[in-house]
């Protein structure tokens, strides 16, 4: 655990070159009315993305926003959160046309998000909202693998799970 100012996590995680997902909880008496979460993801020492949740598990900054406010915050206990298996919000049963093995898969494709209301992204994991943030039409599954610091399986079944619910398509 550390026990750092925002800027002086950053400086940290690109010195260690760290990568995985940095946690940190906000006190109710913080700048944030009611207290919160961080949730920093990081690749090689650079945050790729960077959120901020109430204590209902809302997400209310993201990115630029949530580091400007961190910046106000002053020291946050900051910690190492081992990676997990995303968790699916119901069964889901895979078409033949999608369930694809990634050897069988179009190797040109890219994921390219479709609009989804922030009640429904509140529902996923937050590796979940990170593959889907950058699911922007510009990334392959391997650079969205490589990014977030996950097996491509992972990232892969994440993908084809959206494919299913219908909130990514191929660009």
């Amino acid at each position: 655990m550390y026990s750092l100012e925002y800027r002086m996590m950053v400086h940290v995680l690109h010195q260690l070159g760290s990568s995985g997902e940095f946690h940190a909880e906000i006190s109710s008496r913080a700048a944030l009315k009611g207290g919160g979460r961080v949730v920093l993801v990081v690749q090689s020492g650079k945050v790729i993305s960077c959120f901020i949740f109430n204590k209902n598990g809302q997400k209310l900054y993201h990115d630029n926003e949530a580091q400007r406010l961190l910046l106000t915050l002053g020291v946050l206990d900051w910690k190492l959160v081992p990676s997990t298996s995303t968790k699916a919000s119901g069964p889901v049963t895979p078409s033949p046309a999608l369930s694809a093995k990634p050897a069988e898969r179009n190797e040109h494709f890219i994921p390219r998000r479709l609009m989804v209301p922030n009640t429904r992204l509140n529902t996923w994991s937050t590796l979940e909202r990170s593959v889907y943030l950058l699911a922007d039409g510009t990334r392959s599954i391997e650079q969205i693998a490589k990014l977030l610091s996950r097996p491509i399986t992972t990232i892969e079944q994440i993908i084809r799970n959206f494919e299913i619910v219908g909130v990514i398509v191929q660009s």
